[in-house]
């Protein structure tokens, strides 16, 4: 009973998070347009995130050096957040809204590396699916998706966005009310981090690589998404609401079928799928295709996400040690930042010269280097490297 009743409250502490996640989020590239920001310097403002998520990350990495302390910064980096979301709606200007970005990406952006590395090690010491907790984070964003399109389209940008800010508030609580992980953890499993280790692990900077170029890509893809619909095709926002909260639902399902199924099917297998369905999602939006077909492979969306959401910690734990695991997800984020911040202030700057169109060929192609990439040199997995080291002494 001791043990469910943590895991609810996790589940719980995943739900309300990204409920209040949904309410701003998707929505804050429209927010920034209609307030006058023009795409050029909509390009500027989303590539500050990366580019300051670079310049915290080696000080929060130094920061969290064991699960105690992920803790404690988990307690109030969601609150931090939420107030500086509500500050947003009570400033105008370019260089206001680029501060205030940047002092989210400061504060808060590791918030989700940190949050995915407790989790996960909480997981795996319950002997328990990380999806299984994770997907009430999908949850919430189809309900709170939808009734914020919604909201939004009625009366505005600034009641879903202080609702976010009292929902990041109420995760603080719920941050309090988790019990510390630490006191039930095996000694095996409360050793300090190893980062010569990681640094020597050639299997997680094959990894690396593959999740930066390919989910780095996706990323600046779906940084401009809203903006493209709902500019660029004419879609209302509160269309863009239920289309987010439908792809979102599939991948609700995809999540949910994996928990119940995904040891049947290979992590790297699983790996290869999401990449070709993002191949072939980001190709749609590359060609001229009627709104009911691109509204249709949409959808790819929610199944390619829900299968990198499941995987990708799997992955992470079979690659490295597992007092490792939060350095590796910090360090993931770090390349990763990089490589978005590029993307987006190049994205923001070419879209007036050459289109949606174009630029989203262009990030189809970088998905499939990405991908010849990972299939060129697969990371091997603890397991497999286990298995050949027995092998050898038979």
């Amino acid at each position: 009973m001791h043990r469910f009743s943590e895991n609810a409250k996790f589940k719980f502490f995943y739900f309300i998070r990204y409920f209040g996640d949904a309410f701003f989020y998707p929505f804050m590239s429209m927010y920034f347009l209609s307030k006058g920001v023009s795409e050029r310097n909509l390009g500027i403002i989303l590539a500050i995130t990366p580019i300051v998520t670079i310049l915290a990350n080696p000080g929060w990495n130094y920061i969290v050096k064991d699960i105690k302390t992920s803790r404690t910064v988990l307690k109030f980096m969601t609150l931090l957040e939420g107030l500086l979301i509500i500050t947003l709606t009570q400033v105008s200007g370019f260089e206001l809204y680029a501060l205030i970005v940047g002092l989210i990406a400061f504060f808060c952006s590791p918030f989700i590396s940190i949050q995915d590395g407790y989790t996960s090690t909480f997981s795996n010491a319950q002997k328990i699916e990380y999806s299984s907790i994770r997907i009430y984070a999908s949850i919430a964003y189809v309900i709170a998706s939808a009734i914020a399109g919604f909201i939004i389209q009625q009366i505005g940008y600034t009641v879903p966005f202080l609702m976010a800010g009292a929902f990041f508030a109420l995760t603080t609580l719920i941050a309090f009310w988790i019990k510390p992980i630490e006191k039930g953890l095996p000694p095996t499993q409360k050793k300090d981090r190893d980062v010569k280790a990681l640094f020597h692990n050639a299997n997680f900077f094959r990894y690396l690589v593959y999740y930066t170029i390919v989910i780095g890509a996706v990323r600046i893809g779906d940084s401009f998404f809203g903006v493209f619909l709902t500019g660029e095709i004419e879609m209302t926002i509160s269309a863009y609401g239920l289309l987010y909260a439908a792809f979102v639902f599939v991948e609700v399902l995809t999540l949910r079928f994996l928990t119940l199924k995904g040891n049947m099917f290979p992590e790297r297998v699983m790996m290869i799928f999401a990449s070709i369905l993002f191949v072939v999602r980001f190709l749609a939006y590359a060609l001229n295709l009627p709104l009911w077909l691109l509204i249709a492979i949409t959808m790819f969306r929610g199944v390619s996400w829900g299968t990198v959401i499941y995987t990708n910690i799997k992955y992470v734990i079979r690659i490295v040690k597992l007092e490792n695991i939060t350095t590796a997800i910090l360090i993931m984020t770090l390349l990763f930042s990089m490589f978005t911040a590029i993307g987006n202030f190049f994205f923001g700057r070419l879209i007036s010269q050459v289109g949606y169109n174009s630029l989203y060929f262009v990030i189809t192609m970088v998905i499939v280097v990405g991908l010849l990439f990972f299939l060129a040199f697969p990371p091997r997995l603890k397991t497999e490297i286990e298995e050949e080291i027995t092998t050898e002494t038979l």
